[in-house]
């Protein structure tokens, strides 16, 4: 099936992405900003995610009920997320309704006020979002595995602490938006049975001369930078958090990156994983492990977890132990990476039927390899089997480096972390 992919530039800088989807009933748009968390000034940790809350607070034409309402009543989702790297936007709504996701994102990105009388209500908000997610044992645990392998600036929680929030002025967060939130760190991408000049011509006519210009950035991010250490935590939490991962350059091709992908789903993401099956099957020592890919300036990470009683702590990093071992002596064997890999295209065959995850794919693929892909193609890249050199590259590649590897909660004090590569 031919797919109608397609990458045009918009006025200020902008850039524009499409995938037709002729049988959609549905239209996603979204616009994607490279920046995030990294750019946050020091001492003030948490500024892009507070702007990110901040732009829905009222724009140049609409109040913040009026924008909801706009995309409420159409049946329609806003969505807004802020990473470490970028800062998203979405909208999706039924296809006939497509000029309502252009007004609500144009209004969000181009023509946010940042009143001041929703400054402080809204880092109250952010606040209790902060202070709950203390008491979320994953991500506490996660942030500090970042913190510690990456110590600095890049790694700070991105909605910041009590502290950092606190420090943060209107005045910051409107010249955060003024250096950051301009049109030519805009991507804008849209999947759906619409036209991509009506688009385009819509998205380009509130670029125009209202919109806000670029302006020179003079902040010089923080430089994702990790080191490897294996270490202990101790927090009062009732079970065991057990983060790990190797890290390694980035894959210089959209295969390279779908291989990694595929390995792992057969080494921690699915039910049939070896991770899954070896320690909570077959021994029942966590009630979840797992594992990722990572991805961050020119580096990516294969990132692995678990949780645990604290007795099990132990026998569960052993376990992870061996199977990083057992990796030079039994390598995933053919059948495994076909099962993984018919996993990961199905996977890609349920995701698009939601037209927010090809907006996201799209942005994705052209961020890390300057290329949109769409679903066919992605499906494509994984019609071929991986090879016995492909499957080579991954394992030596692993093999070759040593692992991180935090133990964080209530961990037993008579235990000492011990692994092969400490000796």
């Amino acid at each position: 099936m031919a797919e109608d992919i397609g990458f045009g530039r918009l006025p200020r800088g902008a850039k524009i992405l499409w995938e037709r989807v002729g049988s959609s009933r549905t239209f996603s748009l979204g616009f994607f900003f490279a920046t995030g968390s990294r750019f946050d000034p020091p001492g003030k940790a948490g500024t892009a995610h507070l702007v990110e809350h901040l732009v829905f607070k009222g724009t140049k034409n609409h109040s913040a009920v009026s924008l909801a309402r706009l995309v409420d009543r159409v049946g329609g989702d806003l969505n807004a997320w802020t990473d470490r790297e970028e800062m998203a936007f979405t909208c999706t709504v039924p296809a006939e309704s497509w000029q309502v996701a252009v007004e609500a994102l144009a209004e969000l990105c181009l023509f946010p006020l940042f009143p001041v009388e929703e400054f402080e209500r809204e880092k109250e908000v952010i606040r209790n979002e902060i202070l709950s997610s203390l008491e979320d044992p994953e991500e506490l645990s996660y942030d500090n595995y970042l913190q510690a392998l990456s110590p600095g600036d890049w790694s700070r929680p991105v909605a910041g602490t009590e502290e950092s929030l606190a420090a943060i002025t209107l005045e910051d967060a409107r010249l955060w938006w003024a250096e950051f939130g301009t049109p030519g760190r805009l991507t804008v991408a849209f999947s759906g049975c619409v036209e991509p000049h009506a688009i385009e011509s819509a998205v380009a006519a509130r670029l125009g001369t209202e919109a806000p210009g670029p302006r020179e950035t003079t902040t010089l991010p923080p430089v994702f930078a990790p080191v490897t250490k294996r270490w202990i935590e101790r927090a009062d939490f009732q079970m065991v958090q057990i983060l790990g991962g190797f890290s390694f350059p980035a894959p210089q091709s959209p295969r390279e990156a779908a291989v990694w992908q595929v390995f792992s789903m057969l080494w921690g993401e699915t039910m049939s994983s070896r991770l899954f099956q070896t320690i909570r099957e077959q021994r029942g020592l966590c009630y979840s492990v797992s594992s990722q890919v990572f991805d961050a300036e020119g580096l990516w990470a294969l990132q692995f977890f678990a949780t645990c009683a604290p007795e099990n702590a132990k026998p569960v990093v052993e376990a992870l132990v061996y199977e990083i071992q057992r990796l030079a002596s039994a390598p995933p064997s053919e059948e495994e990476w076909d099962e993984a890999r018919s996993s990961l295209k199905g996977g890609v065959v349920l995701g698009s039927e939601k037209s927010e995850n090809r907006v996201g794919r799209l942005w994705r693929q052209f961020e890390s390899f300057g290329d949109p892909m769409g679903v066919e193609s992605a499906l494509e890249l994984l019609s071929a089997p991986v090879t016995a050199a492909e499957s080579r590259q991954v394992i030596e590649t692993l093999l070759s480096r040593e692992p991180s590897l935090l133990v964080w909660g209530k961990v037993p004090r008579r235990y000492t972390l011990s692994t092969p590569w400490d000796d």
